[in-house]
């Protein structure tokens, strides 16, 4: 390869690098789920490309399946997810799983016995569904495709509507990993966040859980949440360590404010971005020492497992650059050749999949320079990279981490990472940066693409990693500062 698809400033060094990571110490690192990052992504200008071009070639890497449900009983302060709040007895939600069952049918038309190795159903808030419309979903929609070497499938629930029966139907359908938006264990900031739970509620859904027979169960906090001080933070980790049995998994989240959530609105109106950023990393830290000295491990920027719990899905999405079929709203999709997202609004959603449309609404045309970075971005997301298996998907010769040398060289220089003949790893600290460090791997066209989409002035590829950005994701001025 020429010169010009190399690392976008391996041509200033590795000392201009470094001095690019120095000054990116004072930018509020957003959370990075997907690459390209969505802001990045197109409209089609004319139809999209059909389920043949989107899905051809894609053998390469494992297929997953992500399903989206997007119905709350209400939106919770932090969400910037698309959902939908509506009443249980509502019959959308019955016709939303009818238009998921027709989307899947679509698919299968194009690749009759698709198989997948894990499936993720995600929200809004999948345990809303009743065991009926549960054993439809299973039946109608996840059981169309060959779930003969499925190794996971992961339910989202929340407290408030995860009731036994539904965990119970959830486990009888193959469910072996649950899922729980905890978020927060005192009572003060779940009332501020817009919580209808109580912690007791919280922990009997939990122990249900636990009680299902479902092997692997994972909660989910956040740290920095509403403002919240060290008090707060200290009474939640200190009700996760009185659970007995713990988790099996716990994935810890530093507050994202972002738009499309209620605190866009509220929180950046009294409060200053870098300042509740910090706030944060403090309590995202102090969490993290405390699940350590509870016997967990930090797997990737979120994850701590205990044991070999491993999250299989994101260990495929992310460590190992799997394809994903997303089903439903807003879902987003990765295929060899393209990543997409499906109609973000569920009405639009159902609108197009009930008039015989396509549901996709943006779309990203990947080339095997951009395949090759969104594997190394979302793999860089992980405590540890393992060389072999990372390169194991490439020619022999190709040794694609070769092209990113003067990033893990700068990166190596300032203590943030080590690396050997087989691993590249963080040091712990750096681990809870993650984020911010594997910008440096986008490419000059995504760069640029987001600075479009965001309304920032045009820059100079040499001083597009380097200038003084700050944090606004209204206007960033660096990779550093996108918020994506």
């Amino acid at each position: 390869m020429t010169s010009e698809f190399l690392f976008d400033v391996t041509d200033r060094g590795r000392d201009a690098v470094i001095d690019t990571l120095m000054e990116a110490e004072n930018h509020i690192p957003g959370l990075v789920f997907s690459y390209p990052p969505i802001s990045a992504w197109q409209p089609p200008q004319e139809e999209p490309p059909s389920p043949e071009q989107l899905w051809e070639g894609s053998e390469t890497f494992s297929h997953n399946l992500y399903i989206h449900i997007p119905f709350c009983r209400q939106k919770c302060s932090f969400c910037y997810y698309s959902v939908a709040v509506v009443r249980d007895d509502t019959d959308i939600i019955w016709e939303y799983l009818r238009c998921l069952e027709k989307e899947a049918l679509s698919h299968l038309r194009v690749r009759p016995g698709w198989r997948v190795e894990t499936v993720f159903i995600g929200g809004g808030t999948p345990s809303r569904l009743n065991e009926d419309q549960i054993n439809f979903l299973f039946e109608r929609v996840i059981g169309r495709f060959d779930l003969t070497d499925c190794r996971e499938i992961t339910y989202e629930c929340s407290p408030d509507s995860a009731t036994l029966g539904r965990i119970r139907t959830m486990a009888e359908n193959g469910v072996n990993r649950l899922s729980m938006g905890v978020q927060t264990l005192d009572p003060e900031i779940l009332r501020k966040s817009r919580r209808n739970d109580s912690p007791d509620e919280v922990l009997r859904t939990y122990y249900h859980m636990a009680d299902s027979g479902v092997p692997n169960v994972n909660i989910d906090l956040i740290a920095g949440i509403e403002r919240e001080a060290f008090g707060n933070m200290e009474r939640t980790m200190d009700a996760v360590a009185g659970l007995d049995p713990l988790p099996t998994q716990i994935t810890l989240f530093t507050l994202s404010v972002r738009e499309g959530s209620i605190n866009n609105k509220t929180l950046l109106r009294v409060d200053d971005p870098a300042r509740m950023f910090r706030r944060s990393l403090t309590l995202y830290r102090y969490a993290k020492r405390r699940m350590l000295d509870m016997g967990y491990w930090q797997y990737s920027r979120n994850l701590f497992p205990r044991d070999n719990w491993i999250f299989h899905y994101q260990d495929n999405h992310w460590g190992n650059n799997g394809y994903v079929l997303a089903l439903g709203a807003s879902g987003y999709s990765h295929s060899h050749s393209h990543t997409y997202l499906n109609a973000f609004n569920y009405r639009e959603y159902m609108r197009r999949i009930n008039n015989g449309e396509s549901a996709v609404e943006k779309v990203y045309p990947l080339d095997e320079d951009e395949s090759l970075r969104r594997h190394l971005v979302l793999a860089m997301k992980h405590a540890e990279l393992d060389i072999r298996a990372f390169e194991s998907h490439y020619p022999e010769s190709a040794r694609p981490l070769e092209r990113f040398r003067t990033a893990f060289d700068a990166l190596e220089s300032l203590g943030i990472i080590t690396r050997d003949e087989d691993h590249i790893r963080y040091v712990p600290e750096f681990a809870d940066l993650s984020d911010r460090f594997v910008r440096l791997f986008y490419s000059d066209a995504v760069n640029s693409r987001i600075r479009t989409a965001t309304g920032a002035p045009p820059q100079s590829a040499a001083d597009r990693l380097a200038d003084g950005g700050r944090s606004a994701p209204a206007a960033p001025k660096s990779a550093f500062d996108f918020v994506v």
